[in-house]
């Protein structure tokens, strides 16, 4: 099991340091230490503004939401096999052809991302914390039901999402019908305790410094991840009449998207058979709303705190859609053996355009379809006059800096320090402008609204200004799955 585990960190490391370098999976841990520690040396400072409950709900949700998108990102370890092993042989890069129990593979997964994140984000911000306490001390106690509280709510995260994506790829569709019920010890937990900070068990503990709660969230983890475990079955779905989905059909479509590009046209139409062949709609569509479910329950219980004083609107919930949709390029960019497109004439930048497109066709209904829900369930028909054109424009935005900054290796580029801090400024700051401009809707309506229009605008000239930048970009690197070496 743990020579399984290692293999996989192995591999995580080999496929870091491919794109970036040895320095730069150091200086992640760094950045969060430093902040952990400035955090807490500060948080005096921060009480004149927030509650202590408010900012510990900050972070324990910021944590919880972490480790459910992480979760549902990075789904098994299948990727890693066949990323390793893929240009020796197809054969050798499938589970089956393995001695090694695909439950045991899942579980091996499971524990590689907690020895990871360990490593990579809990030690450094509980470094932090414990360095501050040098200059502010803290009673030992208090340090480690906080240090608890942190972990497990991160690891309780990561399990929950881990095992709704098992339940959720398991050929026996009729299992998506406990993907609901998951969440349901959380909400009882809620109910019974009549406290809306009952959804996020860790937060119980911190509040009350009461260890149970804290065990609590360590035994969910452990349920969540002993039923994905149970519930996984990585064999391949069977089709009773042929190989769905029609090379032919698609085709025809294509030509709408592309009238006259036949290059980018088969491509286009070779990624939309992929994904309906190997349902992996199901996938993104999960990646995306799952996340977005859990956030709105969160939002939920921010609302029913003492003290709040904003109001989550529908322009509030169409900045987190957009935000979310990124991870739908995250999967497109992750589902493809590159070395494969070395034998055909095409290059990077036209690869990466046209799964660009892909994620706009299926990013943009999803989006939409989200928000007129929340519409419906919130009675605010109207916020979609301002929630629409933010998603129209932000979710494409999200995509083209997304491709020019990662292009086909989303998922390890974005823990290269240097990409990771660009994307942080060109799409978490005007993400964040647009939040803090739709809470503020309320008392100055007409100062947000010129102020989310000057943010929409800069959107679309960024849209074509970056649009044309990903030839330059990426026009010299080579399709290559394991990857060559990039530097920023």
């Amino acid at each position: 099991m743990w020579n399984l585990v290692k293999l996989f960190l192995v591999e995580e490391i080999r496929l870091r340091r491919s794109f970036s370098s040895s320095l730069s999976m150091i200086i992640f841990p760094e950045v969060t230490l430093m902040g952990a520690l400035a955090g807490y040396i500060f948080l005096p400072q921060l009480v004149g503004s927030f509650t202590y409950d408010q900012i510990h709900m900050a972070i324990l949700g910021s944590l919880f939401m972490f480790g459910v998108s992480m979760g549902g990102i990075a789904f098994l370890g299948k990727d890693f096999i066949e990323r390793s092993l893929g240009p020796v042989t197809m054969i050798a890069a499938s589970i089956s052809y393995h001695p090694v129990d695909e439950k045991k593979m899942y579980l091996s997964y499971f524990l590689h991302d907690l020895v990871f994140y360990l490593f990579l984000i809990l030690l450094p911000m509980t470094g932090g914390l414990l360095l501050g306490t040098i200059i502010r001390p803290m009673p030992v106690d208090r340090f480690l039901i906080i240090t608890a509280a942190q972990w497990s709510t991160f690891l309780m995260g990561l399990s929950l999402s881990m095992l709704v994506s098992s339940l959720i790829n398991n050929p026996k569709r009729r299992l998506l019908l406990l993907v609901p019920i998951s969440i349901l010890p959380l909400v009882a937990i809620q109910v019974l305790t009549s406290d809306v900070q009952g959804f996020i068990p860790g937060m119980l503990a911190v509040t009350s410094d009461s260890w149970p709660w804290a065990i609590l969230t360590v035994l969910l983890t452990m349920i969540y991840v002993t039923l994905g475990v149970l519930a996984f079955d990585g064999s391949e779905i069977g089709y009773k009449r042929g190989v769905p989905g029609s090379y032919k059909k698609m085709l025809s479509f294509a030509r709408i998207i592309y009238p006259r590009d036949t290059i980018s046209r088969s491509l286009f139409a070779r990624e939309m058979i992929g994904l309906i062949r190997g349902r992996a709609y199901v996938r993104i569509g999960f990646s995306l709303f799952f996340p977005l479910l859990v956030m709105t329950g969160m939002v939920g219980l921010i609302s029913g705190m003492e003290g709040i004083p904003v109001t989550f609107n529908l322009t509030f919930f169409a900045v987190m859609v957009s935000f979310f949709a990124m991870s739908t390029y995250a999967h497109l960019s992750n589902i493809d053996f590159l070395e494969f497109d070395q034998t055909i004439p095409i290059d990077t930048p036209k690869l990466i355009k046209v799964k660009v497109r892909v994620y706009l066709l299926l990013s943009l209904p999803m989006a939409i379809a989200f928000l007129v829900i929340m519409s419906i369930i919130m009675g605010d028909m109207e916020g979609l006059l301002y929630g629409l054109p933010l998603v129209l424009v932000a979710v494409p935005y999200m995509g083209y800096v997304t491709a020019y900054l990662t292009g086909l290796w989303t998922n390890s580029l974005l823990f290269d320090p240097s990409v990771f801090l660009k994307y942080i400024i060109f799409t978490v700051l005007p993400l964040m402008f647009s939040t803090i401009l739709s809470l503020m809707m309320v008392e100055m309506f007409l100062e947000s609204i010129i102020g989310i229009a000057v943010i929409l605008a800069m959107g679309i000239a960024a849209i074509k200004i970056i649009s044309g930048s990903i030839d330059r970009r990426w026009k010299n690197m080579v399709l290559s799955s394991t990857g060559i070496g990039f530097r920023d």
